[in-house]
């Protein structure tokens, strides 16, 4: 009985590992295999796939959805290596094989690399090599991919405001009211920006009121006519103490953009937006 034994070496590569893409730009790399044996492939190839999934139950219902922004397949060869009829090739020990490849994203918007609670943005590239009488072995890389939004359009560019008032009750009987109105000099904001609020508070009803503002991420996922959202506060600022028949404004007031991820506004599955709720 004869064993088959997998390859001493099946590896990928990146030419640029930490390189974050953008739509247009290149990837390439390469698989290296080493055998422990003198060895006959017929076959590497190579997959690359960008793909926005969502997924959730409702109930007994499942709820999927699956867009596609990358699709790439190449039989790739070694340089200066001689082939048989066939297109297979005879690899043997103590030698390192680099098969080369390479493609470009297409142009125009590419979904960020996104991972959320009921769906993911994900790009990959995977490696086969095919043997005679052997199963196929496949490797699997991810690589990062970013579609930047320009926050120096006129829109993004402009202020914003709002106005609110809530109505207060305490055992079903009114209570007064708390209002709110801010402002802030634009739409769009980079990682580190400082987002400077300018709000104005009235408290009449009898509690205390703290003011405070929050970064808010929305997800939003849609498939087979259904919608599923999911909101999650990144960060946090609190002002004074608002007790009863007294006001307090904000002149100025700073909260920090951390780290996150560019919004995801043209995927028809899955949206990630960013808000400031006051």
């Amino acid at each position: 009985m004869v064993m088959f034994k997998k390859v001493k070496t099946f590896a990928m590569a990146f030419s640029e590992p930490e390189k974050v893409y953008c739509s247009g730009e290149k990837v390439a790399g390469r698989v290296l295999v080493e055998v422990a044996e003198v060895t006959r492939v017929n076959a590497v190839k190579v997959l690359a796939c960008g793909v926005a999934k969502v997924n959730w139950a409702k109930g007994p219902q499942q709820c999927r959805q699956e867009m596609e922004y990358l699709r790439f397949e190449d039989v790739l060869t070694l340089e200066e290596q001689p082939t048989d009829g066939d297109g297979s090739v005879i690899l043997r020990p103590g030698n390192k094989y680099e098969y080369k490849f390479g493609f470009e994203l297409p142009q125009g918007p590419l979904g960020t690399t996104f991972k959320g609670k009921y769906g993911c943005v994900d790009y990959w590239v995977k490696a086969f090599l095919e043997r005679p009488s052997f199963p196929t072995q496949e490797i699997k890389k991810r690589f990062e991919v970013m579609d930047p939004v320009d926050v120096n359009t006129p829109e993004l560019l402009s202020p914003v405001a709002a106005k609110k008032e809530k109505k207060v009750s305490c055992m079903f009987i009114p209570d007064g009211r708390v209002s709110v109105s801010a402002q802030i000099d634009r739409k769009g904001f980079c990682e580190g920006d400082e987002i400077c609020i300018n709000a104005d508070f009235e408290n009449t009803c009898s509690r205390i009121v703290v003011p405070k503002a929050a970064i808010v991420a929305k997800h939003t996922y849609l498939a087979n006519g259904q919608t599923k959202v999911f909101t999650q506060k990144l960060s946090c600022v609190r002002g004074n103490h608002i007790v009863s028949g007294t006001s307090d404004s904000w002149r100025g007031k700073t909260i920090r953009v951390k780290k996150l991820k560019p919004s995801i506004l043209g995927c028809n599955i899955l949206r990630v937006e960013y808000f400031l709720q006051v």
